[in-house]
This record gives structure tokens, sequence and C-alpha cells, in this order.
């Protein structure tokens, strides 16, 4: 899904397509691509967390199922279907979501708010940007509904997994076991804090939801700031990101920079407004996509029963961390290189599926040997 959403770039580049569709690419990678991510690890950790069961097969191949419909509708830009296929999806994922919370045997992890506000955002944008391509909804709502699914939900939900994952990958907690799953140990806070956590996360869920909702709803581009001060504070009191890893492995790194570059996107997009579209590419490439290869790797070895060795000096991961952090440096310039604005964004698509294509072979051999 990754590739089919960024080869449009060195495709039209080179001739292999006479033009090209943004809305296209940005649906791909924010609805198919990502979400598969934020699918496969909601459906893992959430059962754990909450002592239920998991998903039964059938639902994961019906969500499945519609994901590559929906990849196939927004790439032969059919997206009136796309959106109508999504919102299925999406609503699907929600259900299952809110069945496990109902019947949980113990609470999830304080952050995991920030997720359900995450979760909600989705299905806002996904109706919106269904209600535009049905002309229900004026076209000028259209921005609304892509930065509900960017700015809104992928990044409310890094917030409430990484708030909680981040810290014990980097090695500041140990891993959960699900049922011990209180805050990090020796962290000191103000009581008020300490008493109101749950609250405090749940307004600074709102907040950034409102955020998103008022700014390009309303074109009140100030409201930037507000979402840039409590994404970065909720990074700087469950990430600690001043501290270097305690575990010094290369996907410890990974979810280290990844939170870096999440900082530095929130805060560029706000000081530099002409360039938003380009330098929100520091959270899509930088953030989000290091993150899916930490997260990813650790699942899959994880779960694979393959030990964590292989972690501390994985190469393909390194391949893969390096690669995308070029591609994201060569997106992020194009818009200072007009002359050359498709050669950036030709080459930075060729690398980012270069690293994606590495990693993703690399982690499909070790989910073969554990299918065998």
């Amino acid at each position: 899904m990754g590739i089919a959403g960024v080869s449009i770039w060195p495709l039209y580049y080179w001739g292999a397509i006479g033009g090209y569709n943004g809305r296209s690419h940005a649906f791909v990678q924010t609805d198919c691509f990502l979400y598969t991510f934020i699918v496969g690890f909601l459906w893992t950790a959430l059962p754990r967390f909450t002592g239920t069961s998991t998903p039964s097969r059938a639902i994961q191949y019906f969500v499945a199922c519609l994901l590559v419909a929906t990849v196939v509708a927004f790439e032969f830009q059919y997206f009136r279907a796309g959106h109508a296929i999504f919102i299925a999806a999406h609503a699907t994922v929600i259900t299952v979501a809110a069945r496990r919370f109902i019947r949980r045997q113990h609470p999830p992890p304080e952050t995991f708010i920030l997720v359900g506000f995450g979760l909600l955002s989705g299905m806002m944008g996904a109706i919106l940007a269904a209600g535009v391509a049905w002309n229900r909804i004026p076209l000028e709502l259209d921005i609304l509904s892509r930065r509900l699914l960017t700015e809104g939900m992928v990044l409310l939900l890094v917030l409430g997994i990484g708030g909680f994952l981040g810290p014990r990958l980097l090695g500041f907690a140990q891993l959960p076991n699900f049922q011990n799953l209180e805050k990090l140990p020796g962290k000191r806070e103000p009581a008020f804090v300490m008493k109101h956590r749950q609250t405090l996360y749940a307004v600074a869920g709102l907040l950034i939801l409102l955020s998103v909702v008022v700014e390009y709803g309303w074109n009140l581009p100030v409201l930037a700031w507000l979402r840039a001060v409590i994404g970065t504070a909720l990074i700087l009191v469950n990430i600690a990101p001043w501290n270097k890893p305690v575990t010094r492995t290369t996907l410890s790194w990974c979810v280290w920079i990844a939170h870096w570059f999440l900082i530095a996107a929130l805060w560029t997009v706000v000081i530099a407004p002409k360039y938003r579209i380009d330098f929100l590419h520091i959270m899509f490439m930088g953030a989000f996509t290091l993150l899916i290869l930490a997260v990813g790797t650790r699942v899959v070895l994880s779960h694979g029963g393959h030990g964590l060795r292989e972690e501390s000096r994985s190469w393909p991961l390194r391949i893969g961390i390096t690669t995308v952090i070029i591609a994201m440096f060569a997106r992020i310039g194009a818009p200072f290189a007009p002359f050359t604005y498709f050669s950036h964004l030709a080459w930075a698509g060729v690398l980012w599926i270069s690293g994606i294509g590495i990693w993703g072979i690399y982690l499909l051999r070790r989910l073969r040997l554990n299918a065998r």
C-alpha cells in the first residue's frame, strides 16, 4: 500500500504515467498504508491491555479486504467508493475497540484515552471526505477532512500509543506484562497531576481535536500553536526525549529520533505556514514512518519468537531508517528548488520505497519462518 501511494512521483517524473493526483497519494498513504499498521497494532495490543479476546480471524480478513479495496478505489480515483469503503472499515475497527473496552478486565494505559479521540477524529475526517466526494459538503472542507485524518487521527494515536510504549522501547521502564500498566517508576509529578492524569490526557486530546477542526474549518491558523504546545508537552512528559535511550539498540534510537522529528514537525508548520504541506512531511515521513519501522520490527520479532537481539544491530532496520530520513529531506527541500521540484519528489519516492522494501522483505522472511 505504501509503495502504491508513493510510486506516483517517480512514475510521473520519468514519464511512465501522463499525470498525477495528489488526493490519491494523500488518501492511500493515510487511509491505507498508515491505517493498516494502526489497526494491526491496536488489535494486537488492546486485547492484551484490557484482558479480552483478540478479534476473530473473519473480522481481520474482512477489514483487510476492505482496506485493499480502498487502495484500488483511490488509485483509480473512485473517491466516492474509496471513502465509503474506508468508513465501513473504520467503523468496524471502532466497534471492535469499543467492545474490548466495555468488557475490559483491567483498565488500559492512561494515555490510551488519546487513542479514543484519534479514532473519533478519523471517523469525522472520513465522513467529511465522503461528503465532499459525493458533493454533499462544500469543497472548502476538503482540507479539514484530510487534516482530521493526519494531524487529528494519526497524531493522536501516536501520542496515545507512543506515550505508553515509547518509554518502554527506550528502556526507561520494563515492557508491559499487560497487568502492570502504571506510570513509569520513580517519576516525580505534582500531586494534582498524579490525581487527575486521565482527565488531563482527555483535555489534551479534546483540545488537539478542536484545534484541527477550528483551524481548518474556520481558517484560524493561530490554533496550530496550541496543537504544537500540547503535542510537545505530551512528548516531553511521557518520552523525556532529552534523555538518550537506556537500551542502545537500533530500534530504540529509531523511536527516539522519531519523537524528535514529531516535535520538529509540530513547530516548523507553525513557524513557516507557507510551507505547511511540505513540512508536514517531517511528521509523515520522519515521525510516522520511523515509528512504523520500529514498532513493526518489535511486534514481528517478539510475537514470532525470534528473540530481540536482532533489534540491536538490525541492518534492514538501519537501511530503512537511513533511506527514509534522506527521502524526508529530499521531500521537504523540494519547494526550495522549484526547477527540480518533481525530481526531488521522484528521488524521495525511490529512496522511501527502497528503505521500506528492504525492511519489509526482512520482516516477511521472519513471518514466513514463523508460519512454518
